[in-house]
């Protein structure tokens, strides 16, 4: 037993060096006992060879020469019978002429069935497969390279014996398309056709015939060039297609860990968000109580700016949060009745004493021709306007800052809304303009010691803009002012339909005095804000520090509403939250329960409410906000007002 190639040799010379660690492509192995020594062809071992990318090659190579061999099993047929007819053979030598045919049909059956049933053959066993295609090939040439000798025995050198070399020359050329893939079967399959006509000519012809033996030498050569030719520029794309194939699956698991990597970047995010804000709600929370108690003004100052720099810190904590949810493709934009007016009063009036502060003047504008209600994303609007609004304000003293809202056009019930900021502040270079929407990103270096901020405002609020259709646009002048702009397009919404209030809990007048109410919270100054905010309406609660605790409280006693954190050791507020939906099946009623959570990434509130949570209050809590969502879910016997005529 000895390695032999299958057939074929590739260099780097041979495929202009695409691919350096298949410097030599093996085949399967093949017996080398099953052929005559002057066919066995041998192979060097090589060295640095990834023999899973040979065998696949080589499985792509026998693919195609199967593909190929497929359309002219049968060729040989015709040509025998034409060549016949016109040589007359078929009467001289009708025995010859059927013992050609039965051949050839055989074989054509043969190589039919073997090609046809490659993908089976050739995967349960690529060698014999090789090796009975390699007989198949061979059978027919030998018959072909027979037939010009037998020829020229029996009527000489003549017309039937140019017919005959016609034929073969044709069908030579014929198998330069069929089995260059494989060139030394193809080099093979040449010699052993056109070999005999040589040598027949050549040694026992005379005169003219025996120059026709060196036309047909000429066509040899001719032949295989364009075979080596033909050769490598299959082996060439075959190797470019594994390529990409290679990188295609590279960069799939490249796209596989990058999603990945956003995944555990978001948890991270969520985490660290759950982190930081737990604290800052005892910070923010706590320092309002006390700012409400009895103080003299040196502690009311203290803590006032203790209270702005416990906001300010929350600011950057949610813009890099809206970032990276932006970045991650995280952001809807919702389409919801809105208006615009409301929008721009929302967003000017807490940025009124800062302005003051400044010698500023904060202007609104307002186009009488604007719709009063539009369809929109109202919260992400004032998000994009309280940004460029409060840079404007920060960046402008002694001036005059301006939000103006103007209609640009409508078609039917579309209208394109312009919004302006402009101030008279410091201005932005030409240089710093070209870089001024990127993120973490300001007018110089001494912006950020000068007045603060992540570098992250200008870049969601230009973002946000391209995700609700338009395109932020700065124009500025250094020392003169700035004015983004954009424009939105969006629907008008009929006065009729604005005016639709559904009748729900949210239009009963609510009484929150004597609820009572169980807190589920690990983190004790969160507990201890929550209960004090809680007691000023007057509401009785009792506090559990896990779920656990939480679901035997519940089985206890029974609460108007459960405030249930997320987050938290023994068992967590999703599994609390199901445990007590489950006791509660039995008993025909359905308590409301909050998620009280430091988790403030987009869908979490959806998420709360797939675990079975009816609503979802973020930390640092709100006062105001956490009154208002509680009165959404006071019990109805629990008011005393009748709900509203709308």
């Amino acid at each position: 037993m000895t390695m032999w190639g299958d057939l074929l040799l590739i260099n780097n010379s041979q495929v202009g060096g695409k691919l350096t660690d298949l410097a030599r492509i093996q085949s399967p192995r093949i017996n080398s006992g099953n052929f005559p020594d002057f066919i066995r062809i041998k192979m060097a071992p090589t060295e640095n060879t990834d023999t899973g990318h040979i065998e696949e090659l080589n499985g792509l190579a026998n693919a195609e020469l199967a593909r190929r061999s497929l359309r002219v099993s049968f060729i040989f047929i015709p040509v025998t019978l034409l060549v016949a007819k016109v040589t007359g053979l078929h009467q001289s030598a009708p025995k010859v002429v059927l013992a050609y045919l039965v051949m050839f049909l055989i074989f054509g059956l043969l190589r039919t069935i073997h090609t046809r049933d490659f993908e089976k053959r050739h995967k349960k066993n690529p060698d014999a497969w090789l090796r009975q295609y390699v007989f198949l090939t061979i059978g027919p040439a030998l018959a072909l390279g027979a037939s010009i000798p037998l020829v020229y025995m029996h009527k000489g050198a003549g017309w039937d014996l140019i017919v005959c070399m016609m034929s073969l020359t044709g069908i030579s050329a014929g198998a330069t398309a069929s089995l260059s893939a494989r060139f030394k079967i193809f080099r093979l399959f040449q010699v052993i056709v056109l070999g005999p006509s040589i040598i027949t000519l050549a040694f026992f012809a005379s005169g003219k015939e025996q120059a026709l033996s060196f036309l047909v030498i000429l066509f040899l050569a001719q032949v295989m060039v364009l075979g080596r030719y033909f050769h490598k520029e299959f082996w060439s794309g075959l190797i470019n297609q594994h390529e990409l194939k290679i990188r295609a699956k590279s960069l799939e698991e490249a796209n596989i860990k990058a999603q990945q990597a956003v995944k555990i970047k978001g948890e991270f995010l969520a985490n660290m968000s759950h982190e930081i804000r737990t604290p800052l709600n005892g910070i923010i929370g706590l320092t309002d109580l006390v700012l409400e108690s009895e103080l003299n003004e040196q502690q009311h100052d203290y803590l006032s700016d203790v209270k702005i720099s416990g906001e300010t810190l929350l600011t950057i904590i949610n813009e890099i949060l809206d970032f990276s949810k932006i970045e991650a493709g995280g952001i809807v934009i919702e389409k919801r009745p809105f208006s615009l007016s409301r929008v721009l009063d929302k967003t000017i009036r807490p940025l009124r004493f800062s302005a003051e502060s400044k010698a500023n003047t904060l202007v609104v504008e307002l186009d009488n021709n604007l719709p009063r209600k539009l369809k929109g994303d109202s919260h992400r609007l004032w998000q994009i306007l309280t940004n460029l609004a409060g840079n404007a304000v920060k960046f402008t003293e002694n001036g005059t800052i301006t939000v103006k809202a103007s209609l640009e056009g409508r078609s039917g019930d579309v209208c394109s809304v312009r919004l302006d900021v402009k101030d008279t502040g410091i201005g932005i270079s030409k240089a710093a303009q070209e870089t001024i929407f990127d993120a973490f990103s300001q007018a110089d270096g001494s912006t950020t010691r000068n007045y603060g901020g992540t570098g992250l405002g200008l870049a969601i609020s230009k973002k946000l803009v391209e995700l609700m259709g338009g395109e932020l646009v700065l124009n500025s002048e250094e020392n003169k002012g700035s004015t983004f702009s954009f424009i939105l397009e969006m629907k008008e919404v009929s006065e009729a339909k604005s005016q639709k209030i559904p009748k729900t809990k949210k239009n009963l007048t609510p009484q929150l005095s004597g609820l009572n109410i169980l807190l589920v919270e690990d983190n004790s100054v969160n507990a201890k804000l929550a209960t004090r905010l809680l007691n000023k309406s007057d509401i009785q609660v009792e506090w559990v520090t896990d779920g656990s605790q939480a679901v035997e409280a519940f089985q206890k006693n029974s609460y108007d509403i459960v405030l249930m954190d997320v987050q938290m050791p023994v068992m967590d507020g999703f599994e609390a939250t199901q445990n007590i939906r489950k006791y509660e099946k039995g008993t025909g009623k359905q308590t409301p329960i909050i998620a009280l959570t430091a988790h403030a990434l987009d869908g979490y509130r959806e998420l709360c409410l797939e675990k079975g949570m009816d609503d979802y209050l973020t930390k640092p809590l709100n006062p105001k906000i956490l009154r208002e969502t509680l009165s959404i879910w006071v019990p109805v016997e629990k008011n005393q007002v009748e709900p509203q005529s709308v």
